[in-house]
């Protein structure tokens, strides 16, 4: 059976592809690297691999076998560091992600505010994150859960979601706007503006939900710019670029070249939630579900 060492072998010797450097790493001889070497090829039944006097190379096995015992050095350094949080009274550690939407609707701090005391000993790591970069992360197990948006194209079986919030759609209008001045706006009425939108696409996120808006205007908006980040919409809108369907919180981001106002008639809303790997049950997990009854903001 293959064990921590030999995995740590293969993926400092990979790293280096020349004996000498790994066996100083790895705080061993050269003979002894070569020894553990041939121990783990003679288990795995194939050479991990190519070496001569002039080059050492991952072999076919090699490649495939690399990044599996990245996952257990990885998983092992966890672990470890869990062992030391424990010792120094810690409970445990829970890495967050989230995405920037979540600092203005008040959907973070009403969970964490639940979550620290109740869980005072945890150590917490919160991660800032594109929507789409965090269904990989908690996927792979970098991270124990995130704060995104739904809906997601093609969402692993792995993974479960818990809804936290539905937020209103607004619209973004350039100050100067003929329709600034009305208490709210119809989407229909926008049909032939320029748009300013995510860059996410129309099946995945808050993208989703102002396609089912605008499809229930009756509207395809002409979308002229894209942008990352809500706060950089605004700035677009600000410089009169477009219009922008936007989340009801973006209101507090006060901008003097732009306003915001509610869509009329519109029934769909934005959905926040939770999502997390459905066989991680660690501790701090189980208690960050604990406190979601108590995360939607009133309203």
């Amino acid at each position: 059976m293959l064990t921590l060492k030999h995995y740590e072998l293969l993926v400092v010797l990979a790293e280096e592809l020349h004996f000498g450097r790994a066996a100083q790493r790895l705080g061993i001889s050269q003979p002894q690297l070569t020894h553990q070497l041939k121990q783990m090829e003679e288990i795995v039944g194939t050479l991990l691999f190519n070496r001569n006097r002039r080059r050492v190379e991952l072999t076919r096995a090699g490649n495939l076998l690399l990044p599996e015992a990245s996952g257990v050095m990885r998983h092992a350094k966890r672990a470890e560091a869990v062992a030391l949080q424990a010792g120094h009274g810690l409970l445990g550690e829970l890495r967050l992600g989230y995405i920037g939407a979540v600092t203005l609707n008040g959907v973070l701090t009403r969970l964490l505010t639940k979550f620290r005391t109740r869980a005072i000993k945890i150590q917490l790591q919160l991660l800032l994150m594109d929507l789409d970069q965090q269904f990989p992360e908690v996927k792979a197990g970098n991270l124990d859960a995130g704060l995104v948006r739904l809906p997601y194209p093609a969402l692993s079986p792995d993974l479960a979601t818990r809804t936290l919030y539905h937020e209103n759609l607004w619209i973004a209008l350039p100050r100067d706007h003929p329709m600034a001045e009305q208490e709210d706006v119809e989407l229909a009425a926008l049909g032939g503006e320029d748009f300013i939108a995510t860059h996410l696409p129309a099946s995945a996120g808050f993208s989703a939900a102002v396609h089912t808006a605008c499809t229930e205007a009756g509207i395809t908006p002409n979308v002229v710019y894209r942008a990352p980040q809500f706060t950089a919409i605004a700035s677009l809108v600000e410089a009169g670029l477009g219009v922008a369907v936007v989340p009801e919180a973006l209101g507090r981001v006060r901008l003097p070249g732009v306003v915001y106002r509610p869509l009329r008639d519109i029934t769909v809303r934005a959905e926040i939630a939770l999502v997390y790997r459905q066989d991680n049950r660690s501790p701090p997990l189980d208690l960050l579900l604990d406190c979601i009854e108590d995360a939607e903001p009133a309203g």
